[in-house]
């Protein structure tokens, strides 16, 4: 056991830098005081998302109780939790056992792969012990001090929620490694995790709109009968829950009402725990680390000839395009990379595209649509401007354009480029993908507006004239202070406080403009709108392409 925890020790280590931590305490005041910043103005930046989010579970529980169904409160709040563990588990899951560098250190030394399996995943646990607090905690509390439980809750509700992050955890664990082992992946992990990440979004979309669907009332059922229904069986949204996730129907059993069974059931979830936790080690000590050995043999391409190599090496290209390719194509090798600057722009337009067939509009309720925008197009294209600024905003391209390089920065400070060719080529890439992300939309909402060729590209002009600002404030913070010291892509963009502070600075920046704009153009003339946006837009964009450009070869020369 002593062995695991100093495994487990050494995982969190490396994940959270925690000996960089101490050690620019000691050495580096100037880095050690960013960190301290960061972990000071990331959680108070989600102070009000918390409590916004405490607010909501109170009126649900409130509302619930109203409708005599409060038994499916613990349910709700339990799946929810489950259902983020999963979805962002994916990633913390392949990243520690696939792509951290540990591992490749570690096999050799004495140390058995149960032990290696354990200690991986209580370094994944640990964190996710954390988001559960957040989550399924304030539910725990609220239906406790709301039903009057007492002491014997308390001590249940703690050996449940000691269970949640497992559950989900184990099971995704148990599923990536037999694929991982397969064969036919050797050499494609970087592919296999970007199709992980979609497919588990697409599960958790499809999932939510057909459960909603299930929980929704018929067409042909009375609103009066199903109100009745429920208030006569304060379990009957329970039991509907229970047949989709039946270890939310233990867990409510254990805790909505405090008898001599909710031992039992509660000594059924921990069991359960444990089985699959147990299953979890089985499988990795069979199949982990020999699919570790078997993904280090890299399938090679096929050897160009003489004349083929001279072609490729001879060719040239402009050299804010190589720019261009060059961080285009780390942005699309990295799977972390893609996922967190290219899924946003594909997710959103998705979701909006099958979100309008389940809400039962009628056909009066899309014309009401069409006659909205008909009436007031100038507040539809400001959205649709606002809407593709989001997609520049959110992308973390040139917030982390020199941090993705890492350790290897030093290949961009030897490159024979000017700073132009580095501030062009470097935005052009979050310009491409703020540009799928508006393409999307536009298809988008073409099928429920009849949005004209010109309010088209208006607003795509607009959209990408809008975002230059934020996107070059974004390059100018990354070139101030990159992240440069990483053992794991991920802290590049996840860990990475020049991503925040942009997204921050940038959507004030847009909300302001817009609203200003929006104004004028309603209330004066819309060109003066336009206009006005349009030239903040420019000057903006003027001013820090040129700090960039004056700064930025002195950066370079810095990096650290």
């Amino acid at each position: 056991m002593k062995e695991i925890l100093s495994l487990t020790k050494l995982f969190i280590n490396e994940s959270w830098g925690l000996s960089q931590f101490l050690y620019n305490k000691a050495n580096n005041k100037k880095e050690f005081y960013k960190q301290v910043f960061t972990l000071i103005i990331v959680p108070v930046a989600l102070i009000p998302a918390f409590f916004m989010y405490v607010f909501f579970m109170i009126a649900l529980y409130a509302g619930l109780r109203m409708i005599n169904q409060v038994s499916v409160f613990l349910s709700i709040s339990y799946i929810m939790t489950v259902a983020l563990i999963l979805f962002f588990g994916i990633m913390y899951v392949l990243s520690e056992f696939y792509f951290s560098k540990n591992i490749e250190e570690l096999i050799p030394l004495p140390i058995t792969s149960g032990k290696l399996i354990i200690a991986k995943f209580f370094s994944i646990l640990i964190p996710e012990y954390v988001f559960a607090a957040f989550l399924f905690a304030p539910a725990l509390i609220i239906y406790g001090v709301g039903e009057g439980m007492g002491v014997i809750y308390a001590i249940l509700s703690l050996l449940v929620f000691l269970t949640v992050p497992v559950l989900p955890l184990a099971m995704l664990t148990v599923l990536i490694m037999l694929i991982m082992q397969s064969g036919s992946f050797n050499g494609r992990q970087d592919v296999l995790q970007i199709i992980f990440v979609f497919i588990g979004m697409a599960l958790f979309i499809v999932a939510q709109i057909w459960f909603g669907n299930q929980m929704g009332p018929s067409e042909n059922v009375d609103f009066q009968i199903l109100m009745s229904s429920l208030l006569a069986n304060n379990e009957s949204l329970l039991n509907t829950i229970g047949y989709f996730v039946p270890t939310s129907l233990l867990m409510a059993w254990a805790l909505n009402k405090i008898t001599l069974m909710s031992f039992v059931w509660s000594a059924a979830i921990i069991g359960l725990t444990l089985l699959l936790f147990a299953l979890m080690v089985a499988v990795g000590k069979q199949v982990y680390i020999k699919s570790i050995v078997r993904g280090k043999s890299q399938k090679k391409g096929k050897p160009l000839s003489g004349s083929e190599r001279q072609k490729v090496l001879g060719k040239k290209s402009h050299k804010a395009m190589a720019v261009f390719t060059m961080d285009l194509r780390l942005l699309f090798r990295t799977p972390i990379y893609f996922f967190n600057n290219v899924s946003i722009v594909i997710i959103v337009p998705l979701c909006l595209l099958i979100m309008f067939p389940f809400l039962d509009l009628t056909p009066e309720d899309y014309e009401s649509i069409r006659s909205f925008y008909r009436e007031l197009p100038l507040l539809v294209n400001f959205a649709l401007i606002g809407f593709f600024i989001f997609f520049g905003g959110t992308s973390a391209a040139t917030a982390s354009t020199f941090s993705r390089e890492g350790k290897a920065s030093w290949l961009t400070r030897m490159v024979p480029v000017s700073a132009a060719d580095q501030i062009i080529g470097r935005t052009g890439v979050a310009v491409l993908i703020q540009s799928m992300g508006i393409v999307f939309t536009l298809v988008t909402a073409r099928v429920y507006m009849p949005i004209s060729i010109f309010s088209m590209m208006l607003t795509i002009v607009l959209g990408i004239l809008g975002s230059l600002p934020i996107l070059l404030f974004g390059l100018f913070m990354d070139m101030n202070r990159p992240l440069l010291d990483w053992d794991n892509p991920q802290k590049a963009v996840k860990n990475n406080m020049n991503v925040v502070i942009t997204l921050f600075v940038g959507m004030a920046y847009a909300g302001v403009l817009i609203a200003v704009s929006g104004l004028l153009g309603y209330f004066v003339m819309p060109w003066l709108g336009y206009s006005f946006f349009s030239a903040i837009s420019v000057i903006m964009t003027i001013v820090l392409y040129k700090t960039i450009d004056r700064n930025l070869e002195t950066r370079l020369l810095n990096f650290e």
